[in-house]
């Protein structure tokens, strides 16, 4: 099952998605949302003018669905999703998780990942919001790991994160950008025999060490080439990466998108905005390189639903 903001549906429902995308990232005044269930409803107002006509767009390129990476302290805005969703057809997906600050660690270190994985196993089992009589539940959790060697508290919140998706079923979306937390990261999972089919390294599509990638592929672990941005040069590259991973094998662990906010692109772009460049103009560009549209719909369509399927 797949729980989105109107529902849970079976993955073989889900469709077409875009698996790493922002509504509007925004860190300010979010704590309403996540703990007292309380929105702005003006901004909400606004927001939807301004995104309906993207996901509209995204809608009739033949996206089917959309999973908002956004942390409930990011700025995930329920109400929003919810309704975007009714008006355009769009499937959205939310999510549990966050960012902690290493004061904030220091302070409540005794019980840390203890209370987190309990917060995000609430979270599941209770909702995150009722909204229109819709138990709206995450369908994963969303984690971040900095550059360069772990601190404590991101090996604390992985081991949450590892205990929150044991207990729920739910899959672990993590943000690493280059190799030595990737390294770590899976030297940890290894120790705890945890299972790596629930795990994605989000924007391993920035790596250039080749035969990390590939490791971290034979082992079960997901890959997010979620930066496919407009642009030549930008789409030659994941050409490149989405070639290897059909030649070597693992096309089946790799999830495609844009990582656009869609708020920001849509204000600064308007109607020359390109949130749904994916379908419009990098999957033509694959077909007249050698990949045909079958696999490439396929990876768009069958990969998503096995990792947010819980």
């Amino acid at each position: 099952m797949i729980y989105t903001v109107t529902g849970p549906v079976r993955k073989e429902e889900l469709g077409v998605t875009l698996s790493h995308e922002h509504l509007y990232w925004n860190s300010e005044n979010v704590e309403d949302m996540y703990f007292e269930k309380k929105y702005d409803e003006a901004r909400v107002a606004h927001q939807f003018d301004v995104l309906l006509p993207v996901f509209n767009k995204l809608k009739q390129a033949g996206c089917d669905a959309v999973v908002e990476t956004s942390t409930p302290l990011g700025g995930q805005n329920l109400k929003l999703m919810q309704q975007l969703s009714k008006a355009s057809g769009l499937k959205l997906i939310a999510n549990t998780g966050m960012i902690f600050s290493d004061h904030v660690f220091r302070i409540h270190h005794t019980a840390f990942e203890k209370d987190v994985a309990v917060q995000w196993i609430k979270d599941f089992e209770e909702g995150l919001d009722v909204i229109d009589g819709v138990t709206i539940r995450p369908s994963y959790i969303k984690m971040f790991l900095s550059r360069g060697r772990l601190p404590e508290v991101e090996i604390k919140t992985l081991e949450a994160a590892l205990t929150a998706s044991k207990v729920t079923g739910m899959p672990i979306h993590c943000h690493i950008i280059e190799a030595k937390p990737v390294e770590e990261a899976m030297a940890y999972l290894d120790a705890l025999k945890a299972d790596y089919t629930k795990f994605l390294w989000a924007h391993a599509g920035k790596e250039t060490d080749a035969a990390l990638v590939e490791k971290a592929a034979s082992k079960g672990m997901w890959l997010g080439f979620d930066m496919i941005k407009a642009g030549p040069d930008n789409y030659a590259k994941y050409l490149k990466l989405v070639k290897s991973a059909i030649t070597k094998g693992y096309s089946d662990k790799i999830l495609l998108s844009q990582d656009y906010d869609f708020y920001e692109e849509a204000r600064a772009h308007g109607e020359q905005q390109t949130c749904a460049s994916l379908f419009t103009d990098f999957v033509p560009y694959c077909e007249s390189n050698g990949i045909d549209r079958k696999t490439l719909m396929d990876i768009l369509t069958r990969n998503p639903a096995n990792f947010y399927d819980i």
